[in-house]
Parts: C-alpha cells; structure tokens; sequence
C-alpha cells in the first residue's frame, strides 16, 4: 500500500497567519518541510483521507489530482478536515460520481447543500456545466462498509463529539489505523480494538500539542500518542514492524519538524510532512 500526505498541520497549519512564535518563524524563514498545510491523505492514490479548505494549495503546489478520487472519507466536518463548497464548485468531468463518507451529524450539512444546489439547477437559478453532482454517504459507528476494495470500519474519536467525529480502520492489502482528530481513545473504541483481532501494519496518529501542554482532551501530543503506541502493542493491534507516524502537528508541539523527528524516534515515530509518501 502506498499512503501520500498532501497536508500535515493542525486546523491553522504552520505557519500561522498572524503568529510569531519561533516555530512559525522557522517555518516562514527555511519553508520546505516546515510548512504544514490542513490535514489531507490519500491512499494508492485513490481513497481519499479528507478534503480540507487547503484542497486547492495540494492541488497546486503538492500535485494532487482529484480527478483520479472517487471516494474520500471525512473524519469530521470541521473546515481544516472537510470543506464541502470545494467539492460542488463547477467540476466539470463526466461520469462516475465523487463519493464522501462521514457521520451523520458531520455530513447532514453537505448533503443539504448537495440538495439546494440540485433544486437551482431544477429551477433555473443555477446552470448545470455537466452531469456531475457528488454523493455524500453516512456512516455508522463500528459498522464495516466496503468501498472501492477496501473494507473501512469507522471508530469514535475523543474529538467534536457533536459532530461524531470518527477515526479509521482500513484494510486492503495491509491494514491502516487512522487517528486524526483525536484525544486519548474513548473506552468503546478501546475495547474494539481489543477484540477486532487486526494487526495494524501502519497507524497515523494526532500530534497537535506540546508534551507537557495538554490544553485540550481533544487532541494528543507526543506523550498521548506513545501511550496510545503502548495501548495498542497490549492489544495485540501493533509490533515491532508497524509503521509509525505522527501527523496533524500544530504550532503548539513548539518543535520544528527535525527536532520532533529527533524527539519521537527513540520511541518508534517518523514524523509526516507534506508531500511525504510512505510504502509498505
């Protein structure tokens, strides 16, 4: 499986627009792998992770080309992970629909949207520029669904409750696990883990804040994300040969990217920046 990071930051990237910090700074002066933009993956370059208000930046600077996705799972309907207006804006290919996966409460919006748009074109107040429309599809707690081969299997995230923010298993030829958004795991997702029976050859994680800063219950830090590493190698998820990486890294980690790197390896973690591409 190949898994490609088009963007790496937390909900405001790195730099921040109006922050002076020394890790927007940095990021400002040496650009490169500093830069993080809003959080979006896709793997073997046809499952979509996200589709985030930077969708535009990936495809202009990061050579993504959505053309090539069909179906794009949201972990949450927050606008650095799911920006729905970019997904109707006058796309112009024919043929088979792009198909977004999300909870209920994170995707009623979008398909509201999807609806009123269909009813301007009916009416006369929109003019249609081809026979596109996306499909926006719910998804259920811990209920499997097959998409496009992979079997995808959404689990609850300490993270927007309100929205039932979801985490994500999914398999193919290996077995991902997909934590952004999210604290420390909740119980029921713990306990899914433990008996689900998977062993996980690769797991993104969250890494928004500073070790010992945990402002939030939302999000992980360095220290969160080795003892959700510690929780998973108890449950049998993960060994030696999973693949291990942190992502969705804010400002407020205070590290650059090398110092994270050089932070995180002693425990088993490479460090995503944008435009990284992982085999495995």
């Amino acid at each position: 499986m190949k898994i490609t990071y088009y963007g790496t930051g937390a909900g405001a990237g790195i730099p921040e627009i109006f922050c002076s910090c020394r890790v927007c700074e940095y990021a400002r002066k040496e650009r490169g792998i500093e830069i993080r933009t809003r959080s979006q993956a896709v793997i073997d370059d046809r499952l979509g992770v996200d589709f985030p208000v930077d969708v535009l930046m990936h495809t202009i600077y990061g050579g993504l080309d959505m053309r090539k996705i069909r179906n794009v799972l949201i972990t949450h309907n927050h606008y650095d992970h799911f920006l729905g207006a970019d997904a109707i804006s006058r796309p112009l290919w024919e043929g088979e629909p792009m198909r977004f996966y999300a909870s209920e409460k994170s995707g009623t919006d979008f398909r509201s949207v999807i609806d009123n748009t269909e009813k301007d074109y009916r009416e006369g107040k929109r003019v249609r520029t081809s026979s596109y429309t996306p499909e926006i599809h719910f998804l259920k707690m811990f209920t499997s669904v097959s998409i496009d081969g992979y079997t995808v299997t959404p689990l609850r995230a300490r993270h927007a409750e309100e929205r039932d923010a979801m985490l994500f298993i999914i398999q193919g030829e290996k077995n991902v696990l997909w934590l952004h958004d999210t604290g420390l795991l909740p119980e029921d997702t713990v306990v899914y883990l433990k008996d689900c029976g998977l062993r996980f050859d690769f797991v993104s994680m969250d890494c928004t804040l500073a070790r010992d800063k945990q402002i939030t219950q939302s999000h992980m830090g360095l220290d969160q994300c080795i003892i959700t590493a510690q929780l998973l190698r108890q449950c049998g998820c993960i060994d030696e040969k999973t693949v291990l990486v942190i992502s969705h890294i804010g400002h407020l980690v205070e590290r650059t990217h090398k110092e994270l790197e050089a932070e995180a390896a002693p425990f088993g973690f490479t460090v995503a920046h944008d435009g990284k591409t992982y085999e495995f």
